[in-house]
């Protein structure tokens, strides 16, 4: 009778893989069918080598066999990494892509913003606002004294008790003449002002004027469009501009039905 420890050594390696590929192919729930047939390439060679411990095969038969099911399964192991890695490079892709084209649009609505804080309404037209950030001029007003920048009206800087006396009979135009509130009436450049240093430190790919109205790794621009709408009596101007030709999603910024400027992403 053969030793024990002589019919485990012989049938240790065939057995291993046996159940490494039978492991494989119970385990394999949502995997590829490349994936799926490698895994039965393992568990064929691992039964075709219990046979020949056996004896049911001859070695001939079974190293035909064993090369044409391992080369099999090499090719299927191959061929399933190919599959993974161009599904990886694509995610990748989608992801470099929407990154640069949400900055894009934030981007414009930064524009969008400015432009709309100096003349009230918003333009429709991407060479108007290009124009606007390269030749435009802002108009700031700082006020100094008694009322910091930090308070937007002086009827809050009363409530917040700011201005603690307001001189009986006096109106809020001669309050400012009398030097308690001082205002100051600058002029800044668009470009400069709204892209800073600040800006520049804290976005996530670089910013090209005259690329605005481009979409990013695309030869087409985005669609842009305004209308009015009333919100509480009142009429605004809104404006919305999307991607006409996405990759794979098409993001948007601002709405055409309603007083919003944000964008259908995650902000």
């Amino acid at each position: 009778m053969e030793k024990i420890g002589d019919v485990l050594s012989r049938y240790f390696l065939p057995a291993l893989l046996a159940i490494f590929g039978l492991g494989l192919l119970i385990f394999s729930p949502g995997q590829s069918n490349l994936f799926k047939l490698g895994a039965v390439a393992v568990l064929v060679v691992g039964i075709l080598g219990i046979l020949y411990v056996r004896g049911n095969i001859s070695l001939k038969v079974q190293v035909i066999v064993g090369v044409i099911v391992s080369f099999g399964a090499i090719s299927f192991a191959y061929l399933d990494y190919s599959v993974i890695d161009t599904k990886l490079r694509e995610e990748r892709k989608i992801e470099r892509i929407n990154k640069h084209v949400i900055q894009r649009l934030k981007d414009i609505r930064k524009a969008q913003l400015a432009y709309n804080r100096e003349y009230g309404v918003y333009t429709n037209d991407f060479d108007t606002l290009l124009d606007f950030l390269k030749n435009g001029e802002l108009t700031l007003i700082k006020r100094l004294g008694a009322l910091p920048d930090s308070v937007p009206t002086e009827e809050m800087a009363r409530e917040l008790g700011i201005i603690q006396k307001m001189p009986e009979g006096m109106t809020e135009e001669e309050v400012i003449a009398e030097g308690l509130i001082v205002r100051d009436t600058l002029q800044a450049s668009v470009l400069t002002y709204i892209f800073n240093d600040s800006d520049r430190k804290t976005r996530k790919t670089p910013f090209y004027v005259d690329s605005l109205p481009y979409v990013p790794f695309a030869s087409h621009r985005f669609e842009m469009a305004t209308a009015r709408v009333e919100t509480g009596g009142v009429e605004q101007s809104t404006f919305q501009v999307i991607d006409p030709k996405p990759y794979h999603f098409q993001f948007r910024v601002g709405s055409l039905t309603e007083a919003s400027t944000s964008g259908n992403w995650r902000e």
